[in-house]
């Protein structure tokens, strides 16, 4: 347990190491306007170069080191919350190729190179889901690696049209004739990795990994990554009008249907999940708006504060012997007072009041949205999508803090653990003053929005009318209430994983299937090894029957010859 333990420290320390090199990093290149690439040839065939590349600017600095701040956090969240468990030493080198893979897909810029990352996050994403080994998790597991996998297939086949540009570094690509097909395939991969709609079933079956890599999956790492490839690929995208269009669309539906998804959802991790799924949208919300910078600072704050609400989840979760529904988590605030202060934090940050980590981004993105060029009915779906972020929110801390007494008593809740309460601690500065911090650090993220004095003020107003329809919907009456087949419908996400992704993956499975039977149990196998070995055994049987037969046919001519002459 000892060893065990010295080497999440050690690990941890080490994250922390490479997150304040980082944050060096990208101060020195902010204040010199500089970036650096790096390029290593690993072979040229014809006309095409396959390189190694290394992108150091201060986009790829920032996020690295956001990654293994939170990272760290997690790694020493862990020591407490993995305590008991068998296989913490196959779960830490888990955690550190995940954050390993993070780190390939931020600072690789070529698409070749990059799939040691993208790939990296699903394959190892799906070791971790499937890390309590039962038939939930392997259902789960598998839904999370095959819906990735279809992502993965659309950026292969970027990869091949992108051959007759002769490289694949995304820095300095230029039109062609197919270029358009090759900005579709990666909107299509980053939607499946970011599980916009109609790939969004898997996100909340993810939550069959334990509670540490769900901090660390949903505020930095795999969910994330499609919406960093959308900015990096964003000059290329904006390109075509079909883009805005068609993601604002997306991430209005994703939003609206996640938020009403949470309200009817009883496990805690799916509704932070959900949360999650929700904030996402905003992202993708912001990128069709044509602001990328406004959605990689979303990206930051949001990151500070889901890994802080994951991590008081899980502490609440450890205390209380595992169970996860929320009806049976009650008057928390008595057992853990200073988890439901990080918890409530948290919160706050997520439904973007003012002044927290999350009003920074959030006010800036709704503000663009309700100047921005749309129709008044996508206007109202966005701003309803936020509002229901409040919604879902007071309902989860009315179940789990101010909720009645349960009827389990538990002796054993404490709230002094330091493993737990310093991670904590770290997240919830973040979500204090992460949005100030990356406003005044970077001009990017720091816009002038001229508006009206009572049009600025409708996003706070908003905001404030949503907390006081929540306190007065969420009572004991009304969260009682059955609404029948609604509550059937939301609960399982619109009948995603029934209508949409099981259909789309048993089509690749049967296209898949049929390819396998075909060409390389059919056509290669002929043509191939066993075409050939069996040539080569009917040339030897040939060989052999004339060989024997010209045998016999000389042996009988000696014969003749020895007893007639």
């Amino acid at each position: 347990m000892f060893n065990l333990m010295s080497v999440e420290v050690c690990f941890s320390v080490l994250l922390f190491s490479w997150f304040f090199l980082m944050s060096m990093l990208m101060i020195y290149l902010c204040l010199n306007n500089i970036c650096f690439v790096f390029s290593w040839e690993l072979f040229n065939c014809m006309s095409g170069s396959v390189s190694f590349d290394f992108l150091l600017d201060w986009m790829s600095c920032s996020f690295s080191g956001l990654v293994c701040f939170i990272s760290g956090c997690v790694m020493i969240f862990s020591l407490s919350y993995m305590s008991g468990d068998l296989n913490s030493f196959r779960f830490i080198i888990m955690v550190i190729l995940f954050v390993l893979s993070m780190n390939f897909l931020i600072f690789i810029p070529s698409l070749v190179s990059l799939l040691l990352g993208w790939d990296g996050l699903g394959l190892v994403s799906f070791c971790l889901v499937i890390y309590y080994q039962n038939n939930k998790s392997l259902a789960a597991g598998m839904l999370t690696v095959l819906m990735n996998r279809v992502g993965d297939c659309f950026i292969l086949a970027s990869i091949s049209i992108l051959l007759v540009l002769g490289h694949w570094n995304v820095i300095c690509l230029w039109d062609f004739l197919g270029f358009e097909m090759v900005n579709f395939f990666i909107m299509v991969a980053g939607m499946t990795k970011s599980a916009q709609i109609p790939f969004s079933s898997w996100l909340p079956a993810a939550m069959a990994a334990p509670t540490p890599v769900s901090a660390l999956v949903h505020s930095s790492t795999l969910v994330t990554a499609g919406v960093y490839l959308f900015i990096r690929f964003f000059n290329y995208l904006i390109v075509y009008y079909w883009f805005n269009i068609f993601m604002f669309y997306i991430s209005v539906m994703t939003t609206i249907m996640s938020g009403i998804c949470a309200l009817y959802e009883y496990d805690m991790k799916k509704i932070i999940a959900l949360s999650t799924l929700s904030q996402l949208g905003v992202m993708m919300m912001s990128l069709s708006l044509g602001l990328p910078m406004l959605a990689l600072f979303h990206l930051y704050t949001h990151a500070m504060f889901k890994a802080l609400l994951f991590m008081c989840g899980g502490n609440i979760i450890h205390c209380y012997s595992g169970k996860q529904d929320m009806r049976q988590i009650n008057s928390v605030y008595k057992m853990l007072p200073i988890t439901c202060m990080f918890l409530n934090i948290s919160n706050m940050a997520l439904c973007g009041l003012p002044f927290l980590a999350g009003f920074y981004s959030k006010d800036l993105i709704v503000e663009s949205l309700i100047v921005g060029n749309m129709n008044l009915f996508m206007l109202v779906m966005g701003l309803f999508g936020v509002c229901l972020t409040v919604l879902y929110s007071m309902r989860f801390s009315y179940y789990i803090i101010w909720g009645n007494d349960g009827s389990d008593i538990y002796n054993n809740v404490v709230d002094n653990d330091i493993k737990m309460f310093f991670p904590m601690s770290m997240l919830c500065l973040g979500a204090l003053w992460g949005g100030y911090i990356f406003q005044e650090l970077f001009s990017l993220f720091d816009m002038n929005i001229y508006m009206p004095k009572m049009m600025k003020l409708f996003v706070p107003v908003l905001i404030f009318l949503s907390v006081i329809l929540s306190t007065s919907v969420w009572d004991k009456g009304f969260v009682n209430m059955k609404l029948g087949v609604f509550n059937y419908i939301n609960s399982s996400m619109w009948f995603m994983s029934s209508f949409i992704c099981y259909p789309m993956l048993n089509c690749f499975k049967s296209v898949t299937n049929s390819s396998l039977k075909v060409m390389d149990m059919g056509w290669f196998e002929i043509l191939g090894g066993q075409g050939i070995f069996m040539l080569n055994k009917l040339m030897f049987f040939l060989l052999e029957h004339w060989l024997m037969l010209f045998f016999n046919c000389y042996l009988i001519i000696f014969l003749f010859f020895i007893i007639y002459v």
